[in-house]
């Protein structure tokens, strides 16, 4: 088996800082260099421009873009600027987006599943140079058509939790962003992508289903998981109820720390999240972040991509996924 590993930078991190991290994904044997989209970070494509003109290998891409800040023309339209200034590397993400980033933006996260799906299929349309008719639950397309296009075939990943999503993604996108940490999670998410995409008459191998997992790596395991904690608490704050109590998470306490990321006191999400840290992000030493790696592929996955906050250290938890855990996954290659 060929194990592929990505890599997702938030661009909270200075872009200097950013631009050696890139460089350093494309010199790596990184399939993907993945930026997130957060309003509270530095913008999505300003970012991937700058990886652009540092890399020369690696794919990149935003993930994800939520249909409801971002208009599917728009991610047309950029996703194919992007295919340009990276000369044929792009990929493109979607999905809902978190219900905490939303409901600051006083934006209602309504029919999620209808509006990623319809998302979905104008953004595909758009990227292929085709005029798209869509009348959405939150936005429209009426005979919009892209001036320009590129040659090459630009894939669409879904960002999913929820069955729903995960059944539509599996029927419809090129690849999965699925973003547990969770053994069983991930196990159950697999096994149902699976059975949706052969109910759909798709072989599953056709696509790249991918485990989206928040790392956090240093040689001070306590560090290690203090740098995980408020990724932990944001992934949980915009978790759905039914999700939560599959993994065990109880429905008060999420309700407590969502109310706490909701006003940016992280300090407050951190102390309610500790004791649930690793159903939502993996942390360690290099040799306990490997080993939980493994885990992970032994699911049935093919595809890992490391999240952030990568480390305590990003630089340093860099070097270190380098030069001591990539290379224990690659002795698992067979």
């Amino acid at each position: 088996m060929r194990i592929k590993l990505s890599v997702e930078f938030a661009p909270k991190w200075p872009t200097s800082m950013l631009r050696d991290m890139a460089g350093l994904a494309d010199e790596l044997d990184f399939d993907t260099i993945w930026v997130s989209d957060h309003y509270h970070n530095r913008n999505v494509f300003v970012t991937l421009a700058i990886v652009a003109s540092v890399t020369h290998r690696v794919r990149i891409g935003p993930g994800i873009l939520s249909p409801y800040v971002h208009h599917p023309a728009y991610i047309a339209q950029a996703v194919l600027t992007l295919a340009d200034l990276a000369e044929g590397r792009a990929v493109c993400g979607i999905g809902a987006g978190d219900l905490i980033s939303l409901t600051q933006l006083g934006l209602e996260r309504s029919s999620p599943l209808r509006v990623v799906r319809d998302a979905l299929f104008s953004v595909r349309k758009l990227l292929k140079g085709e005029s798209v008719n869509v009348c959405s639950p939150t936005f429209k397309l009426v005979g919009a058509k892209i001036g320009f296009e590129h040659p090459d075939n630009i894939p669409i990943y879904v960002g999913a939790q929820g069955d729903g999503m995960l059944k539509m993604a599996a029927r419809l996108a090129d690849g999965i962003l699925v973003n547990f940490s969770d053994d069983d999670a991930l196990r159950y998410a697999i096994r149902l992508i699976y059975r949706a995409s052969m109910d759909a008459g798709r072989n599953p191998s056709d696509m790249d289903v991918v485990a989206h997992v928040p790392v956090s790596i240093s040689d001070d395991v306590s560090l290690a998981k203090k740098a995980a904690l408020p990724y932990a608490a944001y992934i949980l704050a915009g978790s759905g109820d039914v999700v939560l109590e599959r993994l065990g998470v109880c429905i008060e306490k999420a309700s407590k720390i969502r109310s706490a990321v909701m006003c940016m006191d992280f300090q407050e999400a951190k102390r309610f999240v500790e004791d649930d840290v690793d159903k939502f992000a993996v942390y360690g030493t290099p040799k306990q972040v490997a080993e939980r790696l493994l885990d992970i592929l032994s699911l049935g996955y093919e595809h890992v991509l490391v999240g952030p906050p990568i480390g305590p250290d990003p630089q340093k938890a860099m070097a270190l996924l380098n030069a001591e855990v990539l290379p224990r996954l690659r002795d698992e290659e067979d």
